[in-house]
């Protein structure tokens, strides 16, 4: 006789992964239960994504296309061409990503995510708006060159790498889940926590660099910080379509992350952190 503690404990078996007990699964055992079962990307719709990125998404619209001039009327117009195909895919999208937040290799999940769900969200992202200024700009007000469409969407892109990689690390420490039986909060107890893990969501790399550092270990150190500011700028000049946006942001990253080292180094001498510290 089959127990209730049998029922669902393989992945295989499950109609949700939420349903699976394991605490730890393959990446490739994840892409095998959403095919057999993908309405479950539909059951487990993830509406505190949907919330998020109708704030932030509709706002990184607005303030990019206030600041390159353009008038009040084109800005909203763009804001309200993003957010209605925004709250169809974000939903399925933040489903797909909770879905990865127990697979094993981190790494490999960390890259699937931050490549599959951005080329998916931003081609219907570029497709919208490309239309819009396109085919229907004398109903819906557009911008004149299409550079500041450009501009957003390059930025856009970049966001949701970032946002993307936090809403999954975020997921696997309990935040923003939907679906997940016990382990799901109320958005109240998500919001509570989201500003301690943004925290630790951007020193996670300085950290990672600083203990390659401390464990003479400088070559991984050195490929880390090149890395970050190749995919940066990699991705904005590819979004942008130019060579010195890729120069230009690659640069910008590197600053930026030259400077969050100094300010974690910082903050950890003050606190008395070290690794060995921690490990032990």
């Amino acid at each position: 006789m089959i127990t209730s503690e049998e029922i669902h404990h393989s992945i295989a078996d499950a109609d949700d992964i939420e349903e699976v007990w394991e605490k730890e699964i393959l990446v490739g055992d994840v892409f095998r239960n959403l095919v057999h079962h993908p309405v479950q990307l539909v059951t487990r719709w993830n509406w505190k994504s949907v919330v998020l990125a109708v704030f932030v998404r509709g706002f990184i619209y607005l303030f990019i296309y206030l600041l390159s001039g353009e008038s009040w009327i084109v800005t909203l117009t763009a804001v309200l061409v993003e957010l209605p195909f925004r709250i169809l895919t974000t939903g399925v999208a933040g489903a797909l990503v909770q879905s990865f937040r127990k697979a094993k290799p981190i790494w490999l999940a960390n890259m699937i995510v931050s490549i599959m769900l951005p080329a998916f969200s931003h081609t219907v992202e570029f497709a919208a708006h490309y239309g819009q200024e396109h085919y229907f700009s004398d109903i819906l007000a557009a911008s004149k060159d299409g550079v500041t469409r450009q501009r957003t969407f390059a930025i856009s892109v970049l966001f949701s790498v970032i946002s993307v990689l936090f809403n999954l690390y975020a997921m696997r420490n309990g935040v923003l889940l939907v679906g997940a039986g016990e382990a799901t909060q109320s958005l109240k107890n998500d919001f509570k926590q989201i500003p301690r893990l943004i925290g630790e969501f951007i020193v996670s790399l300085p950290l990672l660099i600083l203990r390659f550092i401390e464990n003479g270990k400088l070559h991984y150190a050195l490929g880390v910080f090149i890395s970050f500011g190749i995919v940066v700028g990699t991705i904005l000049g590819a979004a942008r379509g130019k060579p010195e946006w890729a120069t230009r942001s690659a640069l910008g990253a590197w600053a930026l992350l030259l400077f969050a080292i100094v300010l974690t180094v910082i903050g950890r001498r003050i606190l008395g952190h070290t690794f060995e510290k921690e490990e032990n």
